[in-house]
């Protein structure tokens, strides 16, 4: 199933998925230091602002500072929004490529890292770009909100509670819209939608698996979550380095792993020709009725039980010579060999098969 797909594909492409991750990383660097900045300013200025100092002893004294430092997080984030949206530009490159690798590697189909990541920056960043600039525009003005309610509060307590419940709103926007915005990422590398769909879409994906979304949102970030804590602090270095080796590709393999269900669950029906369950192994996938299908096994070959004693197949060394390939293939004759024996030692089953089938066909007439 898809669950067990995922799991795989972490096991056994590390390596690949280390590799989109600083392929990613190369693109989004420059916004990871943007908010780097931030934080320096924000403490540099805390540190020459007159709150820090011992206030009544020496000269200036400063009797009011109420809401200082709300004022100086809302003009450092207003320089910081305006400095995100330029570094959008250069972070959609890398998610394009990275969120359209992973969607072949859940595909299980072959993937090129280097080579299929360029191609989907060529054929997916006109798609990404606009989703993201939209993401950032709602960022921006929920974030500038939460500032502004907090300098609010620190400067009239008696709005405490009108500007709380405002934050609580401002966070479940975001919330809201980063899974509308996750979403129009993986729609946008699996079908071809102009930008009113893809949001009609999202929108739609982001209301009704509301609980689901936040479960594979916080999976999704596990590692990410770890950088809200202090810089200072052991679990910020942890998530520091997770970044650093997986953390993005993880975040793009569990979401877009989790988008694939959700697309074969709900929406490839819909549409013509899409393939449902790409890179998932299903049993008996037909649309034959299950009779007909029981039918036509009793007609088809008797073919030999699997064993590990009558015939084995030769297994290579790490280092193998011609001559073990040449053991390789006679054991392989020799299974080919026992096979079409057995076939025609129980050929007679076979046809007794055959006479019931013929007869309980003429009953049936």
């Amino acid at each position: 199933n898809r669950w067990a797909l995922g799991w795989d594909l972490f096991k056994t492409n590390i390596g690949k998925i280390i590799k989109i991750n600083l392929l990613m990383l190369i693109f989004i660097l420059p916004i990871l230091v943007v908010f780097y900045f931030r934080s320096a300013i924000i403490s540099g200025q805390a540190s020459i602002s007159p709150f820090a100092q011992n206030i009544g002893i020496g000269y200036p004294a400063y009797p009011f500072l109420t809401g200082t430092a709300e004022r100086i997080v809302f003009n450092t984030d207003i320089l910081t929004v305006l400095a995100i949206f330029l570094c959008t530009f250069i972070a959609s490159i890398g998610i394009s490529g990275g969120f359209y690798v992973m969607r072949n590697l859940v595909w299980t189909e072959g993937v090129f890292v280097a080579s299929d990541f360029w191609t989907g920056i060529k054929k997916n960043y006109k798609t990404v770009l606009p989703a993201s600039l939209f993401y950032v525009g709602v960022l921006s003005f929920t974030f500038l909100s939460i500032d502004l309610s907090n300098l609010q509060i620190a400067s009239d307590p008696s709005t405490s509670v009108a500007f709380t419940i405002t934050k609580i709103l401002s966070y479940i926007f975001i919330f809201f819209f980063t899974s509308v915005y996750l979403f129009m990422l993986t729609l946008g590398v699996t079908y071809e939608l102009k930008f009113r769909k893809l949001f009609r879409n999202s929108f739609i994906f982001t209301i009704g698996l509301l609980p689901l979304n936040a479960l594979f949102m916080a999976l999704s970030a596990s590692t990410l979550l770890l950088l809200l804590f202090d810089i200072t602090s052991v679990f910020f270095a942890l998530g520091l380095i997770a970044i650093l080796l997986i953390g993005l590709g993880v975040f793009a393999l569990i979401w877009t792993n989790y988008s694939q269900w959700a697309f074969d669950e709900y929406l490839n029906d819909k549409i013509a020709g899409a393939k449902k369950y790409r890179g998932i192994y299903k049993k008996n996938i037909t649309n034959e009725p299950e009779e007909f299908v029981y039918k036509k096994s009793k007609l088809s070959r008797n073919i030999k039980p699997v064993t590990d004693y009558d015939v084995e197949i030769e297994e290579l060394p790490e280092m193998y010579t011609r001559a073990d390939l040449l053991k390789l293939e006679e054991s392989k004759k020799r299974m080919i060999e026992d096979s079409k024996r057995y076939e025609e030692e129980h050929k007679s089953e076979n046809a007794t098969d055959i006479d019931e089938f013929m007869s309980d066909e003429k009953d049936e007439k």
